[in-house]
């Protein structure tokens, strides 16, 4: 399987891919957490891992759900941690 080269792929291109990706990653971990699509949708958006997808130097946007999904919630306990450390 050849990998995708980041020159052979516009960047509308990359971030509809990463648009789909996401959203499945949201609907997964909403179902996963019980929770309201709309409502994980919102604090994603503000999350360093958003931010990261649609970077496309981090060839993130290639990557599957999953990925995403261990991502966020990588950044999610960090937080956590934070918070709780203070």
């Amino acid at each position: 399987m050849e990998m995708v080269r980041d020159n052979a792929v516009s960047d509308r291109q990359k971030e509809h891919c990463a648009v789909n990706t996401m959203r499945r990653m949201l609907e997964k971990y909403a179902n996963k957490k019980h929770v309201d699509f709309e409502d994980v949708f919102l604090e994603f958006a503000s999350s360093r891992t958003y931010a990261a997808i649609f970077d496309f130097e981090t060839g993130i946007w290639k990557e599957g759900p999953d990925y995403f999904m261990d991502l966020y919630e990588e950044e999610l306990a960090e937080q956590s941690e934070k918070e709780s450390s203070v």
